[in-house]
C-alpha cells in the first residue's frame, strides 16, 4: 500500500508487511486512516457510499474534517491527518463515518465501530463509534462491512430491524435518541411489507455476531423474533444477547409470522383485615419489565378493575416479563361529593375558566347540554367519571360534585412478577394485601382561608412504594390510608386542584408502619 506524506520523509524507514512504515526516530507530519469498504450480501442494492471523518468538539458537536465519496463495493478510502507537535505524537481523536443513498425507512447511516485492523462492526449513533487516532508507527486500518436480512412476511406487516445497542448505559448524554426504543435497541429500518417480503440492506455486518432482532407489527399483535412479545423480551430482560440474530457474509433469510397470542392472565386477589375500595384497593396493573428501571416507572400495558371478590383477567397478553400490581394505582382520579357549590372563586380567568366543569351542584347546572359545553366535557371525563345518574343530582348533605385527581385505598398493594410465553397458555397469580398504616392530621390556616378539601400526600422517599392522598373535610381534618411500611414526604396542596405544593410549618416527613396509626399534628399555613 503506498501513501503520501505532505513533507519529505528522513532517510530511515522501514518496510513491513508491504506497508511503509516509519520509525520511532522519524518525523513523520502526517499518517493515513485508511480502510475498505464491502457489501457481501446486499452491495448491488447499495450504490456508491461516502465515508466522512469526524471530529468531536469541546461541547459534544461535531464536524467532517475529511471525506471519500462514491465509493464503490469493494473499494477503498483514504484519509491523510497531521500529527501532534513536534514530537510527531498520536493525531487528533475522530469518529469514521459511512452513509448510502436513502431508502425509505432505513437508517442508511452508520458509524465505525472495532480496533485498527481488528474484525469490526457499525453502531447507529456517535455514541455508538469508537476513537480513531492516527500513529506515526503505522496507518490506521478501519474496514467497513455491511450486509441483508431478508424474507418472507405477512402482506401489511410494520416490520423493523433493530440491533442491541453496544452499550446499555441510559441518561445524560448517553440517552436514547429519536430513533432508538427506549435503552432496549438502535432502529435500523422501519418498513411496512407490501406483496408478503421485506428486505433491508446496509447493517453493519462483522462476521456472525449474535446482533440483531425483527420486529412484525400485524393489527394489534406484535413479535420479535417471531417469539417475543418486546425487544425486552428478545433480552431476556438482563441485556442478555443469546436470543439476537447472527448476520453472516452472505445476508440472512429471515421468514417473519406474527401469530396472535392469545395467552391468559388471571390474577386472584385478596384483602385482609379491610374492606377493598373499588378504584384504589381493586386496581390491578400490569406493568413490562425494564432492567435498571424502578417499578414504579416501568410502563403500565394493561390495567383494569378486579370483581368485589379480587379477581380479574387479562386476555391477548403478549409474551414477556410483568409486574403484576394489585393497589398499587399512581394515577387515578374520580367524582366526589363536594362542600362546595361551584369553587368559582378558584375557576376564573381565561386559564381557569375551561376548568369550571369540574366541580358544579349537579350536571344541568353546566353550560352546554350531554354531547356540548361543560356539560359535555364533564360526561367524558376520564378515567372513572360517576355515572349519570350521581352526577345529575345533587349528592346528599353535600353542596355538589367535584372531579379530582384522588382515588381512596385502605391497603397497602402488592406486587409480583410473572413470566409469559408461548401462545395459546393460561397462567394465574395470586396477590394478597394487607390494612395499611394511617396518618391522621389537621390543616389550619390563617382567618379568612378555608382549610376544607385541601388535599394531603403522602409520598414514598424511595420511589418504591405509591403515594397516598386524602382531603380534608369539613374542619380541615385528613387521614391517609393504605400506606405501606415506610418513611414519607408530607405534602399539602393549597392550590390542589393544579396540584401546587405550599409552604407550611409542621412535619413534613414520617415514619409509618402498616396497620398502625400515626397523628402528623397540625400543618399551619402562614397565609
Amino acid at each position: 500500500m503506498k501513501f503520501r506524506v505532505t513533507l519529505l520523509l528522513p532517510a530511515l524507514t522501514a518496510l513491513v508487511a508491504g506497508v511503509l512504515v516509519a520509525s520511532p526516530a522519524e518525523a513523520v507530519r502526517g499518517q493515513l486512516i485508511t480502510g475498505t469498504v464491502s457489501g457481501p450480501g446486499g452491495a448491488g442494492t447499495v450504490g456508491p457510499v461516502r465515508v466522512d471523518l469526524v471530529a468531536v468538539d469541546r461541547g459534544g458537536n461535531t464536524r467532517v474534517v475529511r471525506f471519500a465519496t462514491n465509493i464503490p463495493d469493494g473499494g477503498t478510502y483514504s484519509f491523510n491527518v497531521p500529527l501532534n507537535g513536534k514530537k510527531n505524537k498520536s493525531s487528533k481523536t475522530y469518529r469514521l463515518r459511512i452513509s448510502a443513498p436513502t431508502a425509505a425507512g432505513e437508517a442508511r447511516s452508520w458509524y465505525w465501530r472495532g480496533g485498527n485492523g481488528a474484525p469490526a462492526t457499525g453502531g447507529r449513533y456517535l455514541r455508538d463509534a469508537s476513537a480513531v487516532k492516527a500513529t506515526k508507527y503505522r496507518p490506521f486500518r478501519a474496514d467497513f462491512r455491511y450486509s441483508t436480512i431478508s424474507g418472507t412476511a405477512p402482506d401489511g406487516a410494520r416490520v423493523t430491524i433493530a440491533a442491541a445497542p453496544p452499550s446499555f448505559r441510559s441518561g445524560g448524554r448517553d440517552a436514547r435518541r429519536e430513533l432508538d426504543i427506549a435503552g432496549c435497541a438502535n432502529i435500523y429500518s422501519a418498513t411496512t411489507v407490501t406483496g408478503g417480503a421485506y428486505r433491508v440492506d446496509f447493517l453493519p455486518f462483522s462476521g456472525n455476531d449474535l446482533r440483531y432482532m425483527v420486529g412484525a407489527r400485524l393489527g394489534s399483535e406484535t413479535r420479535w423474533n417471531n417469539a417475543y412479545g418486546s425487544c425486552y423480551d428478545v433480552l431476556n430482560y438482563k441485556n442478555s444477547r443469546a436470543n439476537l440474530l447472527a448476520l453472516g457474509a452472505g445476508g440472512l433469510n429471515y421468514p417473519l409470522a406474527v401469530t396472535p397470542g392469545a395467552n391468559q392472565l388471571t390474577v386472584n386477589g385478596t384483602y385482609r383485615g379491610f374492606k377493598a375500595t373499588a378504584q384504589g384497593d381493586r386496581w390491578i396493573s400490569l406493568r413490562e419489565v425494564r432492567p435498571g428501571v424502578a417499578i414504579l416507572d416501568s410502563p403500565v400495558v394493561a390495567q383494569k378493575q378486579a370483581s368485589a371478590a379480587g379477581d380479574a383477567t387479562f386476555n391477548n397478553v403478549d409474551p414477556g416479563r410483568y409486574y403484576v400490581e394489585l393497589g398499587r394505582r399512581t394515577a387515578c382520579a374520580d367524582w366526589y361529593p363536594s362542600l362546595y357549590s361551584n369553587n368559582n372563586t378558584y375557576f376564573k380567568g381565561l386559564d381557569r375558566g375551561s376548568e369550571r366543569w369540574k366541580t358544579f351542584p349537579y350536571l344541568s347546572k353546566l353550560s352546554g347540554g350531554q354531547t356540548t359545553g361543560m356539560e359535555g366535557i364533564a360526561r367524558r371525563a376520564n378515567p372513572n367519571p360517576a355515572t349519570s345518574s350521581e352526577q345529575g343530582k345533587r349528592p346528599r348533605g353535600r353542596a355538589g360534585w367535584m372531579y379530582r385527581k384522588h382515588c381512596k385505598a385502605l391497603g397497602t398493594g402488592n406486587v409480583k412478577t410473572v413470566d409469559i410465553s408461548g401462545t395459546n397458555t393460561a397462567s394465574r397469580v395470586s396477590l394478597s394485601t394487607k390494612k395499611g398504616g394511617i396518618v391522621k392530621g389537621h390543616v389550619s390556616r390563617a382567618p379568612g382561608r378555608t382549610n376544607k378539601e385541601m388535599m394531603v400526600t403522602l409520598s414514598s422517599t424511595d420511589g418504591r412504594r405509591v403515594l397516598r392522598t386524602d382531603m380534608t373535610d369539613g374542619g380541615g381534618n385528613f387521614y391517609v390510608a393504605g400506606l405501606a411500611s415506610g418513611r414519607y414526604k408530607v405534602s399539602v396542596n393549597s392550590d390542589s386542584w393544579r396540584g401546587i405544593g405550599r409552604k407550611f410549618k409542621g412535619r413534613h416527613y414520617i415514619t409509618v408502619k402498616a396497620g398502625r396509626t400515626r397523628n402528623a399534628g397540625n400543618l399551619k399555613f402562614s397565609d
